[in-house]
């Protein structure tokens, strides 16, 4: 038996270095005042531009995906644009530091606009109002509850935005949006700032100490190399267009419907969960198999423990759920428990809370040391983030404001308490598993943090104010695709295998944070007034889920649920076999089983990407076995290129769209 010293164990154990070791690239040096220009000019151009393309042409996904589509896309411009820059012009080109500090300027001023933040808030913040009638009696049973400045109430205001064909810029529509735009950044912008103190108490902990293996992080590198191979690679090429091909298939099959199409997307004949009719089969669930090709590199770039947990476990996830119908512990017709076993979307939160608190109890040591660094300064913390003193005591500040808000918004101080420290546990989950497994669609638990929060102490014993500013105020924190923490631990790898100081990342980070927010409500309100947030001008999720949040505060109000006992139970078997899984792989070396792989496989995350997942496992188990790391080394331009191809040319496609004004194929997720 060999103790192990992390969880994690880097594709470095597999003898392939993926990112140069500390100190051996030279010294960066610090961004300059063009990279704030141009960065902010970007995080503008990008919420606008992601918003119209998702929102109105539908024909891209520019935000959710661990590795967003809209940073990518632009540091792929950037890049080319650089090479030319050095050739012609090699005054004005960027650095490879300059260009990492934009990408995570980018990254972060996204998140702001996707569907776990301002797309969904957005349209939920009004919808009390606007869709009251005589008949749901909203005016009397859910307008008392909402505190007058979460949202917009002017009849005249509302009528613009949900029914288009008029304009935000009137003194009437600014001002009657102002203040719950304000107030709602605020709660954002303390959740970003909140996730980047805790990032600074994690990074060392995580990039130093066990090393993860931070899959989404070559490209951005690679890309940003001046002097490096990765564009005269013929492997990346080929990738590109093989994936660029695949897609483009389907987009021409798309507008004209004789053309031969692939299918790469889980829909359609790829529905294999279509064919099991017969008991106790058709108890699995959604198995579906996909082809994406982004999803294949990502996957070949993780160590095979990880892939393979991925797929494994998710297997087993729906061999679970044969197996309790067959044995009579889950039956579909049946209701309460009946129909619930082996209580999936319990378990996941569960994992997500122990891959939480394991987190944190593998960088208590790290972080001990950070608060005594407050105690006695050393002057060690210089090459963080931020100090370890504004990380503790700002963070500290942080999470007031956000129970305090809550408090203010109507919800009980315990309700609010329990919310954001679930909220926080399931933001560093998600940032370790895309640290460690890429996960190219990574999905919080299906129990989400509101449902959560609400069935820990029974609805029933909950007042209609809470209930109402819970279900109706934050479900939308529940989808959590476009946390920041992720998106601000890539930024720190990315920084010290560049030898970037981290502190170089600070100053952008919160400016991009804070800007971000701004263009993402400036964003959704523009283009909400020109098509209507309710015409059918708009994505249809977006416009029929906007009054969702407001019928389930509703519905819990009259007809109020007890305690879930059994889910905590649920929650408390996924908890435990995450722990127990960590510690078989902390005791044994050999040990196959990533707990990670069991928190994916809870999620509709691998629903969508464990057959890429298993291709890319299968590929690289092959490449090793009879290849070595030399052939692995090889073909790894090649995987690289099939993400980069898949992002590039849909969005070339989704411009075309926007250009001729026509709705286009949708090259991910269905």
């Amino acid at each position: 038996m060999i103790r192990r010293k992390a969880l994690s164990q880097p594709p470095e154990s597999e003898g392939q270095p993926l990112f140069p070791p500390p100190g051996s690239a030279p010294l960066q040096r610090p961004y300059r005042g063009r990279v704030f220009l141009l960065g902010t000019l970007l995080i503008a151009f990008n919420a606008f531009f992601g918003t119209y393309a998702y929102v109105v042409v539908q024909a891209l996904i520019w935000t959710q995906t661990s590795l967003l589509r809209g940073p990518v896309v632009f540091l792929f411009i950037l890049a080319l644009g650089n090479l030319l820059c050095l050739k012609l012009a090699k005054r004005f080109a960027l650095i490879q530091s300059e260009m990492l500090l934009l990408y995570g300027m980018l990254c972060l001023g996204t998140c702001a606009a996707g569907y776990g933040f301002v797309q969904i808030l957005v349209n939920q913040m009004a919808s009390p109002f606007y869709y009251a009638s005589d008949s749901n009696r909203w005016k009397d049973k859910l307008w008392p509850h909402i505190a007058p400045w979460l949202s917009p109430r002017d009849p005249a205001v509302l009528k613009g935005f949900f029914r288009g064909n008029s304009t935000l810029y009137t003194q009437q529509n600014l001002m009657g949006w102002l203040v719950p735009v304000l107030a709602w950044s605020a709660f954002i912008f303390a959740i970003f700032w909140v996730l980047l103190c805790v990032m600074t108490l994690l990074r060392r902990q995580w990039v130093e100490e066990e090393r993860l293996a931070f899959p989404l992080v070559p490209l951005p590198l690679e890309m940003t190399q001046e002097n490096g191979p990765f564009w005269k690679s013929r492997a990346m090429w080929i990738g590109f267009i093989v994936a660029g091909l695949l897609e483009s298939v389907n987009y021409i099959g798309y507008l004209y419907p004789s053309f031969p199409s692939l299918p790469l997307k889980p829909i359609g004949p790829n529905r294999i969960d279509t064919y099991l009719t017969t008991f106790p089969w058709n108890q699995a669930g959604m198995v579906a198999i996909a082809f994406y090709p982004f999803v294949i590199g990502i996957a070949y770039v993780l160590s095979l423990d990880i892939s393979f947990s991925c797929w494994f476990c998710y297997v087993g996830v729906k061999l679970a759920n044969v197996a309790t119908a067959m044995l009579g512990f889950s039956d579909a017709g049946g209701g309460g428990t009946a129909n619930r076993a082996p209580y999936i979307r319990e378990q996941s939160m569960g994992a997500f809370l122990g891959v939480a608190f394991f987190s944190v109890w593998m960088a208590r040591k790290a972080i001990w040391k950070a608060f005594q660094e407050v105690r006695r300064p050393t002057g060690k913390d210089r090459d963080e983030l931020m100090s370890y003193r504004l990380a503790i005591l700002g963070g500290a500040i942080g999470l007031s404001f956000l129970v305090g808000f809550l408090v203010a918004a109507g919800l009980a101080p315990r309700l609010a308490i329990l919310f954001v420290a679930v909220y926080l546990c399931v933001s560093i989950t998600l940032a370790r598993i895309v640290s460690e497994a890429g996960a190219g669609w990574a999905w919080s638990p299906q129990w989400s943090v509101t449902a959560f929060t609400t069935d820990a102490f029974g609805a029933n014993h909950l007042t209609p104010q809470s209930l109402t500013v819970l279900h109706g105020y934050t479900s939308w924190t529940g989808d959590m695709r476009d946390n920041p923490l992720p998106q601000a631990s890539q930024s720190l790898k990315m920084g010290q295998s560049a030898n970037i100081s981290a502190h170089s990342f600070l100053t952008p980070l919160v400016w991009a944070a804070i800007f971000g927010i701004f263009c993402a409500f400036w964003a959704h309100l523009h283009i909400y007034y020109s098509f209507g947030a309710s015409s059918a001008k708009v994505r249809p999720a977006l416009m029929g889920g906007a009054p969702a949040a407001a019928r389930m505060a509703e519905a819990m109000i009259a007809s109020p649920t007890k305690q879930d006992f059994a889910g905590l139970l649920g929650a408390g078997f996924g908890m435990c076999l995450v722990f127990v899984l960590t510690a078989l792989r902390l005791r044994f070396a050999g040990w196959p089983l990533h707990p990670l792989g069991y928190a994916l496989a809870t999620t509709n995350s691998m629903d969508y990407m464990w057959f890429p997942f298993f291709l890319a496992w299968l590929a690289k188990w092959l490449t090793l076995r009879y290849g070595g790391i030399r052939a692995f080394r090889a073909y790894l331009p090649f995987f690289l290129g099939l993400i980069l191809g898949d992002y590039v040319v849909p969005t070339l496609w989704g411009v075309f769209g926007m250009v001729t004004h026509t709705q286009q194929y949708m090259s991910f997720p269905h």
